[in-house]
């Protein structure tokens, strides 16, 4: 049994609160992916800048060189952890993406039925009418009857 055009535009509605649902998923993937990026950037700046900032002159502390590694080293896996989440955020990006593709499409092939099914509709009125227009001017106009007659 064919769908009536109500029950797809009710699926077309609903197929677009979907898609609209699915977009603001993607944007917040996106926003998440971005701000672990930028996090991952200060990570990496603040190792940079504990690397290039040298030997002090003059004579070193040995605790603060060992803070100084440690520190380096925390910066080390805090950046693999950063890069890791940045990583899982990408394809989550990727996921979301794809998701809102196949939202689209599914939205659109519905609205394409929808306009298909519109169009039968409008076809049948049409032949409906004009059977009908027909079937009137046949059973006015029938040969014989004094109209008919009366032209010449």
């Amino acid at each position: 049994m064919p769908l009536s055009s109500k029950r797809l535009e009710r699926l077309v509605r609903q197929r677009d609160l979907l898609e609209r649902l699915q977009r603001r998923e993607l944007a917040e993937a996106i926003a998440l992916r971005d701000r672990r990026a930028r996090a991952l950037a200060e990570a990496s700046a603040s190792r940079d800048l504990l690397l290039d900032a040298g030997r002090p002159a003059g004579p070193v502390d040995v605790a603060d060189l060992l803070a100084a590694g440690a520190y380096l080293q925390r910066l080390e896996r805090d950046i693999a952890a950063r890069q890791a989440a940045l990583a899982h955020s990408e394809e989550d990006v990727a996921e979301e993406r794809a998701a809102l593709m196949e939202r689209r499409r599914d939205r659109r092939s519905l609205e394409l039925l929808l306009e298909r099914r519109r169009a039968e509709e409008r076809l049948q009125r049409s032949r409906a009418e004009s059977r009908q227009l027909d079937d009137l001017i046949a059973a006015r106009w029938k040969p014989g009857t004094p109209a008919m007659e009366d032209t010449p």
